[in-house]
This record gives C-alpha cells, structure tokens and sequence, in this order.
C-alpha cells in the first residue's frame, strides 16, 4: 500500500509539473506574440513615415506637415495655411491635393485606426467677447472636411475617428501671430493594424 501511495504521490507532482510548464509556455507564447505584433506596428509606421516622407516632399520642407513619430502611432501635424483660407472649413486645392496623396497610401497602409483632430487659435477680439463655441465649430467643420477628403479615395471609413478641440490644445501662445497660427492645425494621427 505505502508503494501505491507513493505512485501516486509522484503521479499527481508529474501532473502538477506538466500544468505549470503548460501554463508557462503559454504565457512565453503570448509574450512572443505582444511583441512580435508590437514589432510589426512599428515597422508598419516606419514603412508608412518613409512613404509619406518621398510624397510630402514639399509640403514637408516649406514647413506646411510636420511628422512625429512614437511606437505605437504616427502623427501629420498640417499647417491651416496649406488646407484652409483663414477663418474658413473649404479645403484650397493644394489642401485637396495633398489629402489625396495621403488618402492613396493609406488605402493600401493596414492602419488600425486613422483619427483626424481639429484645432483653432484663441485670437483676441476687439469686443472683449468670447468665441469658444465658434473656434470649437470651425475646429469640428475642418475636421470633418478632411475626412471627407481622405474617404473620397477609399480608405476604409470605418478606420476614422473624427475628434475637434477648438482652441482648447494649443502649440504656442496665442499672444502672438506666429504662435496663432502655429495652433490653427489639423492634426492626422496613424496607428497601424495588429
């Protein structure tokens, strides 16, 4: 009887053994994966900077889009200059042009997520008034045009977030003109699909 026990015994630690390496090697499994899939997104947004580098050449250099990029997403910082007249939602031609461009790679890009941010300056007023509601409107209508831009060439909609901040997350100081008119932005901002 005391040799059935101990057969017994060694069976249930072999079992025990066989549960935790079970369970360790799922565990390195998974970790294989997050960073295998991490490592993927990252190369995807170094692919996607690299394109949008050769087709915003000019943009880029007269200083129209700006680019950062972290590990996990990819930021376009564009100029109002090159998308709207002041004060207005129309995208300018050149505007329109550029977001094509864009929208072509895009389409083609495995991007988990595209989400397009409005902003505003805070411009003082001779009134002494208040235009927040007005600056937050503009900030929304630019927004929303240049995802209708982007959507025009096909990028899956469903991809967008559309999201507008007024004057409410500025660069610079509104004190000054080159400070509002660094603030006056949309901002296009890339996470790459896992």
């Amino acid at each position: 009887m005391i040799g059935l026990g101990l057969a017994t015994q060694r069976s249930t630690r072999m079992g025990e053994t066989m549960q935790t390496v079970t369970l360790l090697a799922s565990v390195l499994m998974s970790l294989a994966l997050v960073i295998g899939c991490a490592d993927s997104a990252e190369q995807q947004l170094r692919q996607m900077q690299n394109q949008l580098e050769r087709v915003l050449q000019t943009a880029l250099r007269d200083g129209d889009v700006r680019m950062q990029r972290t590990s996990d997403h990819l930021t376009l910082v564009i100029a109002e200059r090159l998308l709207f007249d002041a004060g207005s939602h129309e995208i300018k031609p050149d505007g329109i042009e550029v977001l094509k461009q864009m929208g072509v790679l895009f389409k083609t890009a495995s991007l988990k997520e595209v989400r397009v941010v409005g902003h505003a300056d805070k411009a003082p007023t001779s009134d002494g008034s208040n235009q927040y509601f007005e600056r937050l409107a503009l900030s929304k209508a630019r927004a929303t045009q240049t995802v209708g831009v982007l959507k025009g060439d096909g990028v899956d909609s469903q991809n967008f977030i559309v999201e507008w901040y007024g004057d409410m997350w500025p660069l610079a100081s509104n004190e000054t003109e080159h400070g509002r008119q660094l603030n006056r932005r949309v901002e296009i901002v890339l996470f790459a699909g896992i």
